[in-house]
């Protein structure tokens, strides 16, 4: 076994003061001046839509319970098939946090956001603490159809919400997004997007699933490079992100030789698959507790 890591962590003030004096003449204010000044009056001259994430999380931000559920719910609520479980998932997260006394910056002064989406996301919120309650019992046909609006105005909220993370259904309809966005940028960012795509719920509970994930994502390299901007330059195309969760049903710490043994190759693989096409090929960093066995990996 490994010896574990040293601490990462650094007093942060000696840190502050080292990289300042780094940074002292180095850099040329007037240039950096002049080259962001033409973004920030592109930014404000063209302001997010209504349901971009920044706005939303101004309002609600993910250190908050209620932005924490919003994101929570932007990350499941999206493939839950049935309304029963959209009903439970949605009274799980909006009852437990108090949509309807949380302020901007979550400091709890009331709601104050001036975004359609963020009030629409209050409102919810706060009907969900009456029509949604886990601990409340609805009553007659008003009930049920109070927490069925409920949970219709919240999904149709995390969809918009969700934009901002799935780009699509499948590869090629994200593809497609993305060179939309290049397109609408491509005036004032002439270098262009760079994407990196992964996909929802990789998680492999058996070899079969692993194999089929690894099937997946060799699809999606060769779907990438068929739409690649430059067949010589990597970082010129967009690339791909992997979880080694997927590829392993057994990937734990204490695995470590099997998952060396065989996990390795099929990453390698797919490390050589990209390569040859010109494809970044990212590895996620997941749960703390496997970024030891992932940095072995």
């Amino acid at each position: 076994m490994t010896q574990p890591l040293p601490s990462p962590y650094r007093p942060e003030g000696p840190v502050v003061v080292r990289n300042l004096m780094l940074l002292a003449g180095a850099l040329d204010w007037s240039e950096v001046i002049q080259t962001a000044t033409p973004w920030v009056q592109t930014v404000r001259a063209h302001p997010a839509p209504f349901w971009a994430l920044e706005r939303l999380l101004q309002e609600f931000p993910i250190s908050s319970p209620q932005g924490l559920a919003l994101m929570r719910l932007a990350e499941a609520l999206l493939r839950v098939p049935d309304l029963p479980t959209i009903l439970a998932l949605t009274a799980d997260q909006l009852a437990a946090a108090d949509f309807e006394h949380a302020g901007e910056g979550g400091k709890g002064q009331g709601h104050t956001g001036e975004g359609l989406l963020s009030q629409l996301m209050a409102r919810a919120g706060a009907l969900a603490h009456h029509l949604l309650a886990p601990s409340a019992e609805p009553h007659g046909l008003l009930a049920q159809l109070g927490a069925r609006a409920v949970a219709a105005i919240t999904l149709r909220a995390v969809q918009l919400l969700g934009q901002q993370f799935v780009l699509g259904q499948s590869l090629s309809e994200a593809l497609g997004h993305a060179q939309g966005e290049r397109l609408k940028q491509a005036s004032f960012s002439p270098a262009g997007l760079r994407y990196s795509f992964d996909m929802l719920g990789e998680g492999a509970r058996t070899d079969t699933d692993a194999r089929r994930y690894l099937a997946s994502y060799e699809v999606a390299i060769d779907t990438i490079a068929a739409h690649t901007h430059s067949p010589t330059a990597c970082e010129k195309n967009d690339g791909i992100s992997i979880k080694l969760s997927a590829l392993h049903p057994r990937f734990e710490a204490h695995q470590r030789q099997r998952v060396l043994t065989e996990l390795l190759p099929r990453v390698w693989a797919l490390c050589q698959r990209a390569a040859q096409a010109y494809i970044p090929l990212t590895i996620d960093a997941e749960e703390c507790e496997r970024l030891e066995i992932t940095l072995d990996v």
